[in-house]
This record gives structure tokens, C-alpha cells and sequence, in this order.
């Protein structure tokens, strides 16, 4: 469940002075999602001579509320982010970090082997490392044919 909280007056005039600092400037407004929506984290993909690299921010969520799923041309990954308690005595001024369930699909932009694929969340990025095949070379023999009788 995502909760939205308004922020302090004190903090609307703040924000109301920046803006109107920087006239024909818009500050772009951040967006919580919707109550039930899903979000979709940042994707980095890189690539190797032997293998791709997908990492994925994942702030303040917790290995096992991941899922990771490899399919033949695409990897699916999706979760569910806990909200924290706001630590004892206090209440929030602000509150627009994101909660709630997370997906996100990337399509594999190679052969891979399905097997060697490894995972590992560490400091909110979630890496999954894709190995490729190694290169196969088969030669061909060529064959002479002959027309006529």
C-alpha cells in the first residue's frame, strides 16, 4: 500500500520560493504510484566478450522479496518493496519514496546459457550476470560435383 503525506506548509513555501527563482524553469514534481500500481525500477545493460550484465536498482528492498525469472529471449524480474516504520516518536514532514510491488521485463540481447545465470543484490542494485556460449567453429568440408555422365 502506498501512503502519500502533504508536505508541511513551511515546506510548500519553501518549495514556492525556488520555483520562483527560476521563472520558465519547471521543477519536475515527483510521482508516487497510484495504490496498486506497479512501478518499474532503472535498468543499466552491459556486455562482455563472455557475458551480459543487467543491474537494476532496487533500494531498500531485501533479497528475498525478489523474484528473478529467466525465460528463452527475456528475464523478468519483480518484487515487492516493504514500507518501514517511521522510527518511535516521530511523523513524517515528507514521504515520497516509492512502496509496493515492483516488475520489470528486459528482453536478453543474446544467446545465453540459462544454467550459468547468477544473481546478487547488494547496496539496492541487483546484479544478474548472464553467461554466453562459448563460440563454436565447425568446418565445413566443400564437396565437388560433377555434371554429366
Amino acid at each position: 500500500m502506498v501512503r502519500r503525506i502533504k508536505p508541511v506548509s513551511r515546506s510548500r513555501k519553501d518549495e514556492a520560493r525556488v520555483r520562483a527563482a527560476a521563472p520558465g524553469r519547471r521543477i519536475a514534481e515527483p510521482r508516487l504510484p497510484a495504490p496498486g500500481e506497479v512501478t518499474s525500477p532503472a535498468v543499466d545493460i552491459s556486455e562482455t566478450a563472455t557475458e551480459f550484465i543487467i543491474e537494476m536498482e532496487l533500494p531498500g528492498v531485501d533479497s528475498t522479496d525478489v523474484r528473478v525469472l529467466l525465460f528463452a529471449s527475456r528475464l523478468e524480474v519483480s518484487g515487492f518493496k516493504r514500507e518501514l516504520a517511521a522510527p518511535g516518536g516521530s511523523r513524517y514532514m515528507r514521504l515520497e519514496r516509492e512502496y509496493g510491488a515492483f516488475q520489470r521485463d528486459v528482453v536478453v540481447p543474446g544467446t545465453i546459457e540459462p544454467d550459468q545465470a547468477a544473481a546478487a543484490l547488494e547496496n539496492g542494485v541487483l546484479t544478474i550476470v548472464l553467461r554466453k556460449p562459448p563460440r563454436r567453429r565447425r568446418e565445413v568440408e566443400i564437396k565437388v560435383r560433377r555434371d554429366g555422365g
